[in-house]
């Protein structure tokens, strides 16, 4: 007699209700698969930093990290009356993260803000990329008052780096921000930052109907700023850097540049 083969009934039941329990255990597995991926696709990028306030709020985009940190510090800055919405990379909330370009980056983002806002022109800003992936959602909106581009510098010509050159960029810009990161966080983190930056520095932008104001820092090279000028309304420069424009005490200052620039289109 072969010693696998069930030789009584019980053994034959015993060996029926195992299969049954393995075929539950993998199906599951393979709704909680579903699930994760349908969870996944439906991430919203919107984060309300300041919910409240009577005035059309804001969205500020997040920059190439991803991450709307820089932006909680400043909401808190604009005004009780000003609501604050920003866009975080649904990548950092366990989203899936996607190769793909700056059009449809504006898109989803642009559909998750008419969600918030339907109807009316949209105040729209973001720092660095963010500042670019905000034109381009003014520019396939059509209806946007103002756009406020904080410290966006572009290339004359799309570039593509490749895996260790954004790497370096990476390191860089997590040192500009004071942040140490572990390895579990570093493997999240840089795959957002490497499809954010592939998608920035692919992208030319392009003139829209709108009000756009660049707010640049004290260091801003001219041919940056010159790039700027067939395409923004206003330059202002606000002290600090690239990064140290979000700490104070320049921050305060950026806040009141901000204020002033929205009062501006209010009273329009």
């Amino acid at each position: 007699m072969s010693g696998s083969r069930p030789s009584t009934v019980e053994e034959k039941r015993r060996a029926v209700l195992r299969l049954k329990l393995r075929r539950m255990r993998e199906e599951l597995v393979t709704r909680r698969e579903e699930r994760s991926h349908d969870a996944q696709a439906t991430v919203s990028p919107l984060v309300p930093l300041r919910p409240a306030g009577t005035r059309p709020p804001l969205f500020l985009v997040h920059a190439v990290g991803g991450s709307v940190a820089p932006y909680v510090g400043l909401a808190g800055l604009l005004g009780d009356d000003q609501p604050v919405y920003a866009l975080e990379d649904p990548g950092l909330q366990g989203g899936a993260v996607q190769a793909r370009g700056l059009p449809a980056i504006a898109a989803a983002y642009l559909a998750a803000v008419r969600e918030a806002q339907p109807d009316g022109p949209l105040h729209l800003g973001g720092w660095s990329g963010g500042g670019a992936i905000a034109l381009e959602m003014a520019r396939q909106d059509g209806d946007v008052a103002v756009v406020l581009v904080l410290d966006t510098a572009f290339p004359a010509e799309p570039i593509y780096p490749d895996d260790d050159q954004l790497r370096t960029w990476f390191a860089a810009d997590m040192a500009g921000m004071g942040a140490e990161l572990g390895e579990a966080e570093w493997a999240k983190r840089f795959p957002v930052f490497a499809a954010n930056v592939r998608a920035f520095l692919g992208h030319r932008p392009s003139p829209v109907d709108a009000r756009v104001v660049l707010l640049c820092t004290e260091d801003s090279e001219p041919e940056y700023l010159d790039r700027w000028r067939a395409l923004c309304d206003d330059v202002h420069v606000v002290p600090g850097n690239h990064y140290t424009m979000f700490q104070s005490p320049h921050i305060e200052a950026l806040a009141e540049a901000l204020r002033d620039r929205l009062s501006e289109v209010s009273v329009r």
